[in-house]
């Protein structure tokens, strides 16, 4: 009688426990019989007795690699078990391939289906392997899981069809594409997550999310109470937030899954947000909520409301992005240096960062969208705990214009799928109209989507109390001497957005020059965040107190910055950027006067400055402002309708889903033709942002005076990790989470420049991590960083 509990998926587990564990953990988070099924067979290939032998430290040549293994399991499991298998999913072979693919990668990531899921070399090793053994039981060890008609994988027939392109024959056809995409990637990600938390005993606490949804709606409550009630704006603000969650709550009872929440600049949306989310988890408990925003300053922003919204709840709330320091990593630090076997705290809190896994978090849309279309293993982690989740997503015009509709229709998919809802948020929405005259039959392919139904009324647009300013354009354009001039001659405050950092630099160099009482502000991506930050307070504090300040920007500034400015000029943009900068002119409505809002078309050598930003097919965005923005006055409530046409121009004039980039064959995907493909691999290089486009990201520190020794202490981090063995996981893994949360206490003084591959760089002291640490005589808080012309930043 073969005892099956000899074999150890790990050096202190039995493969059996092991597998039942991750079985369980992957029912707890899907109902997915694909992921059911990859669960049961994703580690049966560890019977292999080279792999037994490495967990007990041997390091014999023999082949050990246990998911190929795994994956011939299922294969051969399928040869003698067709009828059962294929009854399980409606006789569609995709599935079988689905789940191929995640036993055979689940320690790697999901590849194309439309090429070879299999790898020819390590076939080839596998079935060299086959042919040396006489005993892998993996029928009998399923058995325990899987009751089945015995196979064997050592069988002549079941080596011949891994050696044939069976595997590729399951994925001839796929009968819904979308539904597939996401189940198999849902799967997939489930696994992973399990595999990794029963191997690790990180285990979720989802008594976490219900103490933080319990205690939500009177944290909330208590905190809108506070609000003026005599104020006309927050009289309005509260009429608005009245109207959206009552009309939140009827589309819930109609099932609806996705909404929007189109309001005015300034109309308090994150109060709104927060107020919606309340009423989706009065329909359903206990959900996850995940805030999303496009800037790195917003979140920080948002983060700073949480806190004070929810004070006695911030452990359950979490800001997760690349500047975000978690003060639990150095209290769990401190106790590790004290004790070393403390060392499961800090790897817990790290995994539950990469996982997901807090009640509430603010983060950004690279983290939210990328992931949604990834294919990689260490992205898709935090997946699983994108469903029971509340997503408020806020400023969604930020996105890639041509992949507005694409977005929209996958984010409704997905969360019927995984019981999530998702409020999207902007003053400046998109139409999310399915095109009909699209290469693609879109009605077909998001079978079950409808264009997500609006929580306000467009009417408030058209109250007075968001007609604050005036919008002109100077009708020929301008060089930089001429903007200086009309600035200087203005006798308020004013906010100056540019549309590149050079322009921004010269038109300070003139204006610091000149006798002005008004303090001149430079602010643009050269700076620290943290000496961006000071600089917008200092601005407010400006402007509280009634004297001048001019703020020249680059559009860093137009979204989701809460400061406000009687006159705002903007070089010329797109509408969706128009409006939002528009948005920082009298914001409040408190000057007496209606703001000014001021458009040109800023000029250097006969070329329109824009057009270095807005080029090649972007350029059409950029023309619809200059034919429709001409030489009148448009009032506020005007530019709702001119926006609403700008996105039914894009909606109709451009192909949907087709996203152009260097990063993807013939640089451009086509996302509904490669979901279509299962070309999960290729789907999985979507960035955000195209390095090649906009230049490779440099980073570079900043000290904060001669005292400064964050950089040393990298350093030294660095060289501690250096020194750890390769067999130490527990100790490099440790060592690098010291020195990633040193990376974070350096983050408000590092400068991130995307610069062209062949560009010249600017001076450097010294390097570690990737980030060059520049000395103070090279940067000050007035300019930012000194280059010449050698190192100069394009």
């Amino acid at each position: 009688m073969l005892d099956i509990s000899q074999y150890r998926s790990h050096p202190n587990k039995s493969l059996l426990d092991h597998t039942r564990g991750v079985l369980e953990g992957v029912q707890l988070r899907t109902n997915s019989k694909v992921a059911e099924i990859a669960a049961i067979f994703h580690d049966v290939g560890k019977i292999n007795p080279h792999f037994q032998k490495k967990l007990d430290g041997e390091n014999g040549k023999g082949y050990s690699n246990h998911s190929y293994l795994s994956a011939f399991s299922f294969l051969s499991f399928c040869a003698n078990n067709q009828s059962g298998i294929l009854d399980l999913f409606g006789n569609q072979k995709e599935w079988l391939a689905s789940i191929l693919a995640i036993i055979a990668h689940h320690h790697g990531n999901l590849p194309d289906f439309k090429n070879i899921i299999l790898k020819e070399e390590e076939t080839k090793r596998l079935i060299t392997f086959l042919e040396q053994n006489t005993c892998l039981p993996a029928s009998d060890f399923l058995q325990e899981l899987l009751p089945h008609k015995p196979f064997s994988v050592l069988e002549q027939p079941n080596r011949e069809h891994l050696c044939s392109s069976v595997p590729i024959q399951l994925i001839r056809t796929i009968s819904n594409p979308i539904d597939f995409f996401l189940e198999t990637q849902f799967s997939f990600s489930c696994l992973i997550a399990t595999d990794k938390v029963d191997a690790s005993g990180f285990s979720p606490n989802p008594d976490d999310i219900s103490s933080f949804c319990h205690s939500y709606n009177n944290k909330l409550e208590t905190y809108l109470s506070n609000f003026s009630i005599k104020s006309p704006l927050n009289k309005l603000r509260t009429k608005m937030r009245v109207e959206a969650v009552k009309n939140l709550n009827s589309e819930l009872k109609n099932g609806t899954r996705l909404f929007s929440l189109t309001a005015p600049t300034g109309s308090g949306k994150t109060m709104m947000l927060l107020a919606l989310a309340d009423e989706i988890l009065k329909h359903q408990p206990n959900m996850r909520i995940i805030y999303a925003l496009p800037f790195l300053s917003i979140t920080e922003q948002v983060a700073e409301i949480s806190y004070d919204v929810f004070k006695g709840l911030t452990e359950h709330i979490r800001r997760i992005d690349s500047k975000a320091d978690n003060s639990s990593f150095e209290e769990f630090q401190k106790e590790l240096d004290a004790n070393p076997d403390e060392s499961n705290k800090i790897l817990a809190e790290q995994f539950a960062e990469d996982t997901f896994d807090y009640p509430f978090m603010i983060t950004t849309f690279v983290r939210l969208f990328e992931t949604l279309v990834s294919n990689k293993n260490a992205t898709l982690l935090k997946l699983p705990n994108f469903s029971n989740s509340i997503f408020l997503i806020d400023e969604i015009q930020a996105l890639p214009p041509r992949l507005y509709g694409f977005f929209i229709a996958l984010l409704d998919a997905f969360c019927r799928k995984v019981n999530s809802y998702a409020i999207i948020s902007t003053a400046t929405m998109p139409n999310f109209d399915l095109p009909e005259n699209n290469k693609h039959d879109l009605k077909s392919f998001f079978n079950d989507y409808s264009c997500p139904p609006e929580l306000l009324s467009l009417e408030h647009f058209e109250n007075s109390l968001f007609n604050r300013y005036n919008l002109e354009r100077i009708p020929e354009p301008i060089e930089i001497h001429e903007l200086a001039d009309l600035i200087a001659n203005e006798a308020a405050s004013g906010l100056v957005i540019l549309n590149t950092i050079q322009d921004t630099k010269d038109l300070y160099d003139i204006l610091s020059k000149r006798k002005s009482k008004a303090k001149i502000v430079l602010l643009n991506t050269h700076f620290t965040p943290n000496d961006r930050l000071n600089k917008i307070d200092t601005c407010k504090a400006i402007l509280e107190k009634g004297h001048r300040v001019i703020l020249i920007s680059t559009q860093l500034i137009e979204a989701g910055v809460d400061i406000d400015f009687p006159i705002v000029y903007r070089d010329i943009c797109p509408i969706p950027n128009l409006v939002q900068s528009a948005g920082r002119c009298n914001r409040n409505g408190k000057y007496k006067k209606k703001g000014r809002m001021i458009i040109f078309d800023l000029q250097k050598n006969n070329q329109s400055r824009s057009t270095l930003i807005y080029r090649g097919k972007d350029s059409r965005f950029l023309n619809y402002a200059k034919e429709k923005i001409l030489d009148r006055v448009f009032e506020e409530p005007e530019l709702l309708f001119l926006q609403k046409n700008f996105f039914v121009e894009i909606k109709n004039k451009t192909v949907f889903g087709l996203h152009e980039s260097s990063q993807f064959e013939n640089d451009e995907i086509d996302f509904i033709e490669r979901i279509k493909q299962g070309a999960f691999k290729e789907i999985g290089k979507f960035k955000l942002i195209d390095d090649n486009e906009f230049g490779e990201q440099n980073r570079y520190f900043i000290p904060k005076s001669e005292n400064d020794n964050d950089f040393d202490t990298l350093q030294k981090y660095y060289q501690e990790l250096k020194t750890i063995a390769t067999k130490d996981h527990t100790g490099r893994r440790l060592a690098r989470l010291r020195l990633q949360n040193q990376l974070r206490r350096m983050a408000g003084q590092i400068i991130q420049i995307r610069l062209h591959k062949n560009g010249n760089k600017p001076l450097v002291s010294d390097e570690c991590c990737g980030i060059s640490k520049i000395s103070n005589e090279y940067y000050d808080n007035e300019t930012g960083i000194r280059l010449n012309v050698d190192n100069q930043i394009l």
